[in-house]
């Protein structure tokens, strides 16, 4: 089982040409990888602070009718947190957010399970990052309970920075948090505009000195780069996914979704649960390589429809099929 924690929000969604207009559509980036981990058919569990209002009626609803577990999630009384996503005529989103005292953020320890409670749910990966680990005062309550899982070791701990910079975070600030979490990951996954940001880059600067850093230790390092694919590092080696040619829509989930089938691919191959460290040292180059290049695949299908529309594992494994010919 993966479990999977952090936001679940409402997108409202409009282009910059649109007059206007916005659709509500339910989103978040733990959200959208618990989501894109129940159409694959992953077994799953997602922990949110939901909110007990419409729109978190209208969360509940989408994610349940898609198969995501909710048994974990907090029905919360803040009000839910609202994003407002504007489509450029390139595809790419940018966002601007309303989420002062909302749902996401209120965590307790009291609301999260134990590591003796999570081994007997046979919980191979725990993934988190975003917007749940960087807003106070739940982020470092998220910090510390993960700090202590890590030291544990039963589970493999997976974090996606995906910085939302928009929110005006500081960035030195937000560069030492990154580090300080990373500290307690065996997978970091960020976007080559997360690490651009965090490290003051211009766009396109080498980045693999900085991800090898990352690395240390038998960690798995992963870059999505767009259109230009994915970079994996791990034990001082470093493979490269090539991204597949689309239509692109937009690109709303897509690093959520080819971070879930990237987790996915990774248990099939048993790299996920138990000593962590060890079991990524165990993976074949071959074979990591496979599974970014399945969840590249999975990512440009979601750029191919409007909004975080996940592929199951038949569409991915069939438009696969239909590339290698």
């Amino acid at each position: 089982m993966i479990l999977v924690i952090g936001e679940a929000l409402i997108d409202l969604i409009g282009t910059a040409d649109g007059g206007g207009n916005y659709q509500a559509v339910v989103g978040g980036a733990n959200a959208n990888v618990a989501l894109a981990l129940a159409r694959r058919g992953v077994e799953q569990r997602f922990l949110g602070r939901i909110s007990s209002d419409g729109f978190g009626q209208q969360i509940r609803e989408r994610l349940a009718s898609n198969g995501v577990n909710l048994d974990y999630s907090i029905n919360a009384k803040e009000q839910t947190s609202l994003a407002v996503a504007t489509i450029g005529s390139d595809g790419s989103a940018s966002y601007s957010f309303y989420v002062d005292g909302t749902a996401d953020w209120g965590w307790t320890e009291a609301e999260l399970p134990s590591a003796i409670e999570l081994a007997s749910l046979n919980t191979h990966a725990i993934q988190f990052g975003c917007l749940a680990m960087a807003i106070a005062p739940g982020g470092l309550v998220l910090e510390q309970w993960l700090k202590g899982l890590y030291e544990v070791g039963d589970s493999t701990l997976s974090h996606d920075l995906n910085i939302r910079s928009a929110l005006g975070f500081e960035r030195q600030s937000e560069l030492e948090r990154v580090l300080r979490i990373n500290s307690h990951s065996h997978i970091i996954k960020a976007s080559d505009a997360d690490i651009e940001w965090l490290y003051n880059l211009d766009a396109g600067s080498d980045l693999d000195s900085i991800a090898s850093d990352w690395s240390e230790g038998g960690k798995l390092g992963v870059i999505t780069r767009g259109g230009d694919g994915a970079t994996l590092y791990l034990n001082g080696a470093k493979l490269h996914a090539l991204a597949p040619k689309i239509n692109l829509v937009d690109t709303v989930g897509a690093g959520d979704t080819f971070m879930a089938n990237l987790l996915a691919e990774l248990d099939l191959l048993g790299a996920l649960g138990s000593d962590p460290i060890a079991r990524l040292a165990n993976l074949d180059p071959t074979e990591l390589q496979r599974a970014a290049e399945i969840a590249a695949v999975a990512a440009g299908i979601v750029c191919e429809r409007k909004g975080c529309e996940p592929p199951t594992l038949a569409e991915t494994t069939a438009r696969v099929a239909s590339q290698a010919q």
